[in-house]
This record gives C-alpha cells, structure tokens and sequence, in this order.
C-alpha cells in the first residue's frame, strides 16, 4: 500500500453523504420488520450498495407476529399504559387477572428469593440499562417468570424519562410463553401504589403471521485470498420511535465505510462481505437463520465479522469482543491507528448480530457507544425517544473512522494474523 493511511483516514472520516444517509433512515421511522418502512428501508439499502458494487437480497424465514391490541388496569382504575412484547403469548379474551408480585430488577437472585410466591402471578421486573458488565436481558428474566410460574410478565422502565420501551420476549413459533407487555414508569407507580392483593387485567391479542420473510441486504467485495471480512448492522427497529440509534447509526456508518474501503480491495487483501440484516430485533432472528444456511466452506472462509450497532448517543466507544481474546490488540491497534479510543469488553454479550458470528467460531465483536454509561443519551433505544436529535454528527465521524481502520488493518493481515483473532 503506497498511500498514507492517515490522509486516506482524514478523507474517509469526512465522507459527505453519511448524515444524509442516517436521516433517511431514520425518516423511514422504526422499521419494526414486518411493516412498510422496513420494507422501504431495506430496498433503499440494496441500491444504496448497488452504488458501490454488485448489491443483493436475500430472504430468510422468521417468526413474524404482530400486536392487534392491548391494554392494563387495575381493577377498579384507570387504564394504564403498556406496550406488548414481540411475540408475546396472548391472554384470554376477557383479559388476564392477577396479582402483581414486585420482584424489582427481576434477577436471579430476585425469582430465588420470591420462590413460591411467583406461582400464580403476574411479575413485575425492571428494565435495565442494557450496555453494561451487568445486564440482564429481558429475554432471561421473561424466561425466568415462565419457568417458576407466572401467568404474566411486565417491565418497567426506571430510566429517565420513563416512557414506554419495545424489545422482543423471544417466544416461539406455537412455543410455550406468558403475556407480557412494557410499563411506564407512571403505570408501575400506580400498580404499587394500590392496595396489598389489588388485582390487574392485562389484555394481549396478537396473530402470527405465517411464512413471514426477513430481509438480508447484501454486498460482496471480492479479494484475492479466499477470505472474507464482514461488516454488518442491522436495518430493523422498533415502532415507538426512529430506531436512530438502534441502528440507523451503525448502518449509515457501515455504508460510509464500505464506500471508503471499495476501491482499496484488490487481489493483495481479502474480500470484503456488507449484510444488513433484518429480524435482528427478533431475537436475532435474521442473522441466525442467514449462518445457519450457508454451506460450511462459505461459512469457514469468514474470518471476522465486525458488526456496529448503536453507535451514536455518547462519544465513547466499546467493543464488545465476544469471548475472543485475541480481537483485544487488534482493536488497540484499529484505536492507535485512527486516534479515536476504543475500550473493549471480553464476555460474549448476546444483544446483536455479531453473537451469531461467535456462535459459529467466527471472531466477532460489535462496536457500541456509551458501556457502562447510563446517563448518555443512549439510554433512549428502545422508546419514543430513539430519534435523530439524540445523535451528534461528530459521534457518527469517529466511529467511521475507527470502522474504518479495524476494517483495513483486517483486510490486510497475514494468515497468521487473522489465526491469532481467533484466539
């Protein structure tokens, strides 16, 4: 390479249509798979990338669902505000009536606690700030109440401003499950604010939605080694708000970076491979089901998959490195590079694509903003507040530009470089 990667990082940083691709995004509103926006959202990216190369899409099956209505009282109130999880199991059509059992953060250790008294009612547990070395996700304490005994799930969000959140329960297709729906923090007051023993009725009917296909858009870049680096991000969001962080951001940036790599690839590197995948929402549906159909040879010359999401909201940056040790000096090498700090984190976080990656034995880590930081405006994912005014432009430039020098220190290493990722 006979170009200074410094002044090619400097161009790269400024590339002049990434906000414009971020606010077009994020005027496709949430883009909750399944719905028109998301469709128009994954269209517009095929022909983005077709801009840059040879683009594609391809469909993958998932469990679509969708909520035909909803609602929660306390007996003898006044109807409060909730908002059901994807694919939660339905109640009876006269409503779900149970005591609420306050379980707080709804850890292990909480359920244990509780023992017996779970048996036989509704649960409340806490939403948390979901980057953090202590985060329990929703999908396990759902989990949980279904296995100790609950009839009903409900999350409260404790974070400012406590509005309404959306989040998938990871229900099966015609699997077992329990009504379960998000609260405010307004509601959750109400509920523990009546009476010891004062019941709720929870109202759920949602319908499957049968042979439902989930979108992958998708771009290759050809090299010569027979060696494939992935960057990935997903398209689809929640219906509550823009879905800007979570994940306009980690796709505009992704495209950005993809335009600045292109005309660096060549017979000397390895090939470069862009998915935007749909269904990750669902539990990371789309991802799943995309590795799981590749056949071995394609699957094992994937050597790295380095997948963004929500990477905007703070001016930190994290990569979670999914329990491969050895992508910790090649991001302190990408962070050195680029000038923009990068911390990382070890342990296997299952909360986006790059998890699906792992699972396979494929080096994986996902960059995110604002860990262990939930006083940063990345606290609004997942609710109305998820829009374009909570991201600064300056946020998207730096992690561009650290995207793009772990991209191209990965396209450029040796065999025994690319082995010791996989550590």
């Amino acid at each position: 390479m006979n170009d200074n990667r410094d002044n090619w990082l400097d161009s790269a940083q400024q590339d002049p249509a990434l906000m414009a691709d971020f606010h077009t995004l994020c005027n496709f509103g949430g883009r909750l798979a399944g719905t028109p926006g998301e469709a128009a959202a994954m269209a517009w990216a095929v022909a983005r990338l077709g801009e840059i190369g040879s683009s594609r899409r391809v469909d993958v099956p998932y469990a679509g669902w969708r909520a035909l209505a909803w609602s929660l009282r306390v007996e003898g109130g006044a109807e409060l505000a909730c908002y059901p999880l994807l694919r939660s199991a339905d109640t009876p059509a006269e409503g779900l009536v149970g005591e609420v059992l306050d379980l707080g953060e709804g850890r292990t250790e909480d359920f244990d606690r509780a023992g017996e008294a779970v048996r036989g009612r509704i649960v409340l547990v806490r939403h948390e700030y979901p980057f953090s070395s202590r985060h329990m996700h929703r999908r396990r304490k759902y989990d949980l109440a279904m296995a100790r005994g609950a009839i009903g799930f409900l999350m409260a969000n404790p974070l400012p401003p406590g509005g309404l959140l959306s989040g998938s329960s990871g229900r099966a297709v015609d699997g077992p499950g329990i009504p379960a729906a998000y609260v405010d923090a307004a509601s959750c007051a109400a509920i523990l604010a009546a009476a010891p023993g004062t019941q709720v009725r929870l109202n759920i009917a949602g319908e499957e939605i049968r042979g439902a296909q989930a979108g992958i858009a998708m771009l290759d870049l050809p090299g010569g080694s027979g060696k494939t680096i992935v960057l990935s991000a997903h398209l689809d969001g929640h219906d509550l708000g823009q879905s800007a962080l979570d994940n306009a951001t980690g796709l505009s940036v992704v495209l950005a970076t993809a335009r600045a790599l292109a005309p660096r690839i060549s017979q000397a590197t390895h090939g470069l491979r862009v998915c935007f995948f749909s269904a990750e929402e669902w539990a990371l549906a789309g991802s799943a089901q995309y590795l799981s159909a590749l056949d071995a040879a394609e699957r094992d010359s994937l050597t790295l998959d380095i997948n963004l999401d929500t990477v905007g909201g703070d001016d930190r940056l994290t990569a979670l490195i999914s329990d491969f040790a050895g992508l910790q000096p090649f991001v302190a090498d990408a962070a050195a590079l680029s000038g923009v700090q990068a911390d990382s984190y070890l342990p296997l976080m299952p909360n986006s694509d790059h998890a699906n990656f792992a699972r396979h034995g494929i080096p994986a880590l996902r960059l995110v903003a604002g860990f262990d930081r939930p006083e940063s405006r990345v606290r609004h994912i997942l609710s109305a507040g998820d829009v374009l005014e909570v991201v600064e432009e300056a946020e998207l430039r730096q992690a561009l530009r650290l995207t793009c020098a772990m991209a191209d220190i990965a396209l450029n290493l040796p065999a025994a470089g690319l082995a010791a990722l996989r550590q």
